[in-house]
C-alpha cells in the first residue's frame, strides 16, 4: 500500500471515531461499534488474502515465474 493512501485511510479513520464518539450515547456503544468494524476488516483481510494466495497458486500451476524468479526473467528480456 502506498504511504499516501495509507495516511488517508487514517485520517478516514480517525475522523470516523470522533463522530462516533460524540453521536453515540456512550462508550458502550461505540465500543459494540468499533467491534463490528474491526470483525468487517478481519473477514476482508483475511478474503483478499485467501484470494491472493489462489492467484499465486494458480501462476505456479501454470508455469509463470513468480517473486525472485519472475524478477530475474523481467531482467533478463530486458537485457536482450
Amino acid at each position: 500500500m502506498r504511504p499516501n493512501v495509507l495516511l488517508a485511510d487514517i485520517a478516514i479513520a480517525i475522523v470516523a471515531a470522533i463522530i462516533i464518539l460524540t453521536v453515540t450515547p456512550g462508550l458502550a456503544v461505540a465500543g459494540v461499534l468499533a467491534i463490528v468494524v474491526l470483525t468487517a476488516c478481519a473477514i476482508s483481510f483475511s478474503r483478499e488474502s485467501r484470494r491472493r494466495s489462489q492467484a499465486r497458486a494458480t501462476r505456479t500451476r501454470r508455469g509463470r515465474p513468480t517473486g525472485r524468479a519472475a524478477a530475474q526473467s523481467a531482467r533478463r528480456s530486458k537485457r536482450t
